[in-house]
């Protein structure tokens, strides 16, 4: 994990600091790196842009300036990592149900009353902590340069595509730096008003250029995740699921994965509740609605575009059941177990191999990110 995180860095800085190329780094679906052109890259803003239409994006001098001198500030007075620690403690104290997408995350035990004295003293915590405070750090030696910070903060969204973050984490962490700062630094570092609007003004358009990077890794994938022959192949097996019925197929699927859900939240001492009871009538919309969202995303593959042009109407269900109300890492795994139980049961278990096991994540995967587009 550490290897990766290392490498990742590297490969962010090499691209991003190769300001003379007008192309961007790409991860496809084996995980090797890669560029393509920016060209999906364009922003709203044009060359004639003057210095007075930046005034209001926090990146000028007298407003950027404030945020760079307060983050200088803090490493003169050897705050920078105790910020960025209390910033992931209020995230994981705040907002449970995302603290498994980072493996320290999943290690709190509520119960234990010093869990977080625990956090502070953990290897992965500090190493995580440690390269968001130099990420920070790099953004702000940047920022003089807005193509060139543009560029740099298009690269870790594209990287963070892959640790399973989205755009609403983005506002958690902004919210939780915020509220860090404002309660924890005393005296010297304090922030006053002009400096607060000036980091609310900067992490504005650092969330703006990471969604960028995000939504353009995210489209990669969506054209690329799976072939002709696969979904080829998906379809014909999907033919028997209709056959058999979507929603007595549906009931199978949703029991298994609301199941593998509680065992999951309960195993990881993860205070939620379960969002859906078997016996509620949302229970059989929910399973009617499952299914009907795979139907839609299988039905909508296309060869030149694969998933890209899912249709909207499938965005609704996904942001509410399976992304942003419920724990997403372990829905997904829960998800996917559900689906695996509903395919083996109708199928059978001979057609579920590990090569057609892995197919039908990605259409999962795929149905997954259409909530975040």
């Amino acid at each position: 994990m550490l290897q990766l995180i290392d490498e990742t860095m590297k490969s962010v800085m090499e691209a991003a600091c190769s300001f003379e190329s007008d192309r961007v780094t790409v991860i496809d679906n084996s995980g090797q790196v890669h560029t393509v052109e920016r060209e999906g890259f364009e922003s709203d803003e044009t060359e004639e842009e003057s210095e007075s239409d930046y005034s209001d994006s926090g990146l000028v001098l007298e407003v950027g300036d404030m945020a760079r001198a307060h983050w200088i500030q803090l490493h003169k007075l050897n705050k920078q990592a105790l910020v960025v620690q209390n910033t992931f403690v209020y995230i994981l104290e705040k907002y449970k149900h995302i603290r498994p997408v980072w493996q320290f995350g999943m290690k709190i035990n509520d119960t234990t009353p010093d869990w977080k004295l625990l956090i502070y003293d953990d290897f992965y915590f500090k190493h995580h902590c440690a390269s968001v405070q130099s990420a920070i750090t790099m953004i702000m030696e940047n920022m003089d340069d807005r193509e060139s910070l543009q560029k740099l903060l298009h690269e870790m969204g594209a990287h963070h595509f892959f640790y399973e973050a989205c755009e609403p984490h983005l506002d958690i962490f902004i919210e939780a730096l915020m509220t860090t700062m404002k309660n924890h630094l005393v005296g010297p570092s304090k922030m006053d008003e002009d400096t607060e609007q000036s980091w609310r003004l900067l992490l504005n358009d650092v969330k703006k250029f990471m969604c960028e990077g995000i939504s353009y890794q995210r489209n990669i994938y969506l054209k690329q995740c799976t072939t002709p022959f696969e979904i080829a192949e998906i379809r014909k097996k999907w033919e028997k699921i209709v056959e058999y019925g979507l929603a007595e197929a549906g009931v199978i699927f949703c029991d298994k994965a609301l199941r593998s859900y509680s065992k999951l939240i309960d195993a990881h001492n993860i205070p939620l509740v379960l969002p859906i009871q078997k016996t509620s009538l949302v229970y059989d919309q929910f399973a009617e609605q499952t299914m009907k969202a795979f139907d839609t995303t299988i039905k909508s593959y296309l060869e030149t575009t694969g998933f890209w042009e899912l249709p909207a109407k499938v965005k609704d269900f996904v942001v509410k059941c399976m992304v942003l109300e419920i724990c997403p890492t372990f829905a997904r795994r829960a998800m996917t177990e559900g689906m695996f139980a509903m395919l083996s049961h109708i199928l059978g278990d001979e057609e579920m191999n590990e090569s057609s096991m892995r197919t039908w994540s990605k259409v999962y995967r795929a149905l997954e990110q259409v909530g975040l587009d």
